[in-house]
């Protein structure tokens, strides 16, 4: 997915703030694992922990409290077949075949822009607290 359309549905997706839950669409689901898989190395392997803090990590920039658990979105990224995990599950690496996650979009940002545009409509909006 090129950066337009992935920001374009990240805007949508967080145009009433932080996310609260995962989202019910297909493509949007698609999405968020793309950019969670673009969180690892290709070649590196990472213990469950380490992936487990990382996306707990990323997830903390852009969904509200109890928003998306790191344990769904670690699942999710093993049934898409981007991380594979070891039969014992003590260790994680990047499917060989996967594509490269898309580090291009950045949801605390696309987050942060829409609150920033938001805030500027309320202060322009007639009749608005100044």
């Amino acid at each position: 997915m090129s950066a337009d359309p992935a920001r374009e549905a990240l805007r949508r997706m967080l145009s009433n703030g932080p996310l609260t839950g995962w989202p019910r669409r297909p493509s949007d689901q698609e999405l968020l694992v793309e950019l969670a898989a673009g969180r690892f190395e290709p070649g590196r392997e990472y213990r469950e922990a380490e992936v487990n803090d990382a996306i707990r990590a990323w997830l903390e920039t852009f969904c509200a409290p109890y928003g998306i658990d790191h344990v769904t979105m670690r699942r999710m990224l093993v049934d898409a077949r981007r991380l594979v995990r070891e039969k014992n599950g003590s260790t994680y690496r990047t499917h060989p075949e996967s594509p490269r996650g898309s580090g291009a979009v950045d949801p605390a940002q696309v987050l942060a822009q829409v609150s920033d545009e938001r805030a500027a409509r309320k202060r322009s909006h007639p009749g608005s607290a100044s």
